[in-house]
């Protein structure tokens, strides 16, 4: 499965960006289904509980280097599920097996990208993240950690 490289450019400039809101609340998955476009590049933190993990084949980027370890997850809370795309390691080849697994308890940090806005991997020659269509909502782990009940 290809990921165009364009989507860690993305990343990488919204991670560095001091712009972008990064709340360290954590926002209702619902809220951001309900209405993504008020997120749109925002880093935004969840809380909530995994299920549905599928480690997925390593992949190529536009620049050739190969990524591993790349998986997505559902995430659930009391109002809503939303999937999550966790995207892997560039460069030297590895086996890493998915940080999380079905039942924990995780906080993630991720950037949302909106469904009908130009993305910044709109447009390019690449497969959108993870095959997903790229008008769909998508969901970029930033940062996972364990939850206490």
């Amino acid at each position: 499965m290809k990921v165009g490289s364009s989507i860690s450019i993305a990343l990488l400039i919204t991670f560095a960006s001091p712009v972008l809101a990064l709340s360290d609340e954590p926002v209702a998955i619902g809220e951001i289904v309900a209405d993504p476009d008020l997120y749109h590049l925002k880093l935004v933190t969840f809380q909530g509980t995994v299920r549905q993990v599928k480690a997925l084949d390593p992949y190529v980027q536009t620049s050739g280097t190969t990524c591993y370890g790349a998986y997505t997850f559902t995430l659930e809370d009391d109002t809503g599920a939303i999937e999550i795309d966790v995207l892997g390691m560039c460069g030297k080849p590895m086996i890493k097996v998915p940080d999380v697994i079905e039942g924990d308890r995780v906080i993630v940090q991720a950037q949302i990208l909106a469904p009908r806005h130009s993305t910044p991997h709109s447009g390019s020659e690449t497969s959108p993240p993870f095959g997903r269509d790229p008008q769909s909502l998508q969901v970029v782990a930033g940062r996972i950690s364990r939850s206490v009940p």
